[in-house]
């Protein structure tokens, strides 16, 4: 299959994804369709390479017995409003909604397509009754991990020794946002430290005024929502021309940039709904399928971006660390 797929713009930042032999097929009611939408940015289309990967390993040829196509629509609800609406009418087969914000939406509009989630924490969301049971139409991967939150922070003490304030970065639409802020605040009420808390409500936001602002307020570094996982090369960029560390959950933020993750592989993540889609074309409800927390949280550090800082990483934290960029 040629990796490079046919894009099509939708407008208001919404990209397609799919690729030119299921665009010939799509009239053909016997090849299963997926569809992949998601309000995070297009650049994270790349990843939905991981689930083809993993359906063809499964025995699925793309175009002639699936079709798989996604769409981003960075923050922009009403066009994934319109492009559900679309999905949903033509009558695809799996949906898989990535972002808890994205899934509310989904399920709002349908009760009977097989939706697999990729949520930050399904149960507190209320997306589903329990993660061995989730009962309704919804199944698939969680995100959430123990105590995060606390050891993002704790981890900056070992990068900044005697930091005292740490800002914290949301985004105002998505309902996640609010479980971030509550965990963040109450783990560095538990350690001491200062919290600069800071919202905004478009990604065309991150501009540089945001960072300076955030230092005049005395904040040392920085923690990102990885809902803005799809605009991380920015916000790396935006970090280290202002000398503030970046930290966040998934190894995108470091690779682009950023000082280090701590959490779980999002890459990983999104290749395991291929095993939910496989189950559920074979029959399985979504409400039988346990949704599937992550057992692994790996340590991502970029020693060059360190440096560039004045940081001098600790030898003990690089022995600990899965993944360092040089």
């Amino acid at each position: 299959m040629n990796r490079r797929d046919v894009l099509r713009t939708l407008g208001s930042g919404a990209v397609a994804v799919a690729t030119p032999t299921s665009v010939l097929l799509a009239g053909e009611d016997k090849v299963p369709r997926i569809a992949v939408i998601s309000l995070h940015a297009p650049a994270l289309a790349a990843d939905v390479d991981g689930i083809r990967e993993e359906l063809k390993k499964l025995g699925y040829v793309e175009g002639r017995t699936i079709e798989i196509e996604s769409y981003f629509t960075d923050g922009d609800k009403q066009r994934a409003r319109d492009i559900l609406k679309g999905l949903i009418d033509k009558g695809v087969d799996v949906i898989v909604p990535w972002t808890t914000a994205t899934v509310q939406l989904t399920m709002e509009m349908t009760q009977t397509i097989p939706l697999v989630m990729i949520a930050s924490d399904p149960v507190q969301a209320k997306l589903v009754q329990s993660l061995s049971r989730p009962g309704g139409n919804v199944t698939g991967v969680s995100m959430s991990g123990p105590d995060l939150a606390g050891k993002r922070l704790e981890l900056l003490r070992e990068f900044v020794p005697g930091i005292q304030s740490v800002a914290f970065l949301s985004f105002a639409p998505s309902p996640g946002a609010a479980a971030f802020v509550r965990e963040s605040s109450e783990a560095a009420g538990k350690i001491g430290m200062k919290l600069v808390l800071r919202s905004i409500d478009r990604p065309d936001q991150l501009v540089g005024t945001l960072f300076s602002g955030l230092k005049e307020e005395g904040a040392q570094a920085l923690v990102v929502q990885p809902f803005f996982t799809g605009h991380a090369e920015k916000l790396a960029q935006l970090g280290l021309k202002s000398g503030v560390p970046i930290i966040s959950d998934y190894p995108t933020f470091p690779k682009a940039g950023a000082l280090a993750s701590l959490g779980v592989d999002l890459s990983k993540r999104v290749r395991r709904t291929a095993y939910f889609i496989d189950r559920i074309l074979k029959g399985a409800k979504p409400a039988d399928l346990p949704v599937e927390q992550p057992s692994d949280f790996d340590l991502a550090v970029n020693v060059k971006t360190a440096k560039a800082l004045g940081i001098a990483v600790p030898t003990t934290l690089l022995a600990r660390a899965d993944e360092v960029i040089e």
